[in-house]
């Protein structure tokens, strides 16, 4: 586990702020669906590879972000309730309240 994975780890349910960039590449992720947060996007991230975020509007940057939101757990062992798995695969997404271009 890498050092941004702890620490969105032990952000959870906590506002903080990252940069990074809109990714040309979607790795393969766990979605949710947030209600008021229609608007999925991929970020690239300086020291991890990559992080979903749902924001309100579409974000429309082409280089460096700054995003602010609430850190959200996802976990796979939530998504089916017959799932025997109690072990699930964890990812930290982020739900977005402000962001703006970097230049």
């Amino acid at each position: 586990m890498s050092t941004k994975d702890l620490k969105l780890e032990k952000s959870v349910g906590r506002v903080i702020t990252l940069q990074g960039k809109v990714s040309s590449v979607m790795w393969q992720h766990f979605g949710t669906y947030i209600e008021g947060y229609p608007h999925e996007t991929y970020i690239d991230l300086e020291d991890h590879p990559q992080i979903v975020v749902y924001s309100k509007e579409p974000i429309t940057c082409e280089g460096p972000i700054e995003l602010t939101g609430e850190v959200i757990k996802i976990d796979s062992s939530e998504n089916d309730p017959r799932s025997k798995i109690h072990d699930g695969f964890v990812e930290y997404h982020l739900k977005v309240e402000s962001w703006k271009c970097i230049e």
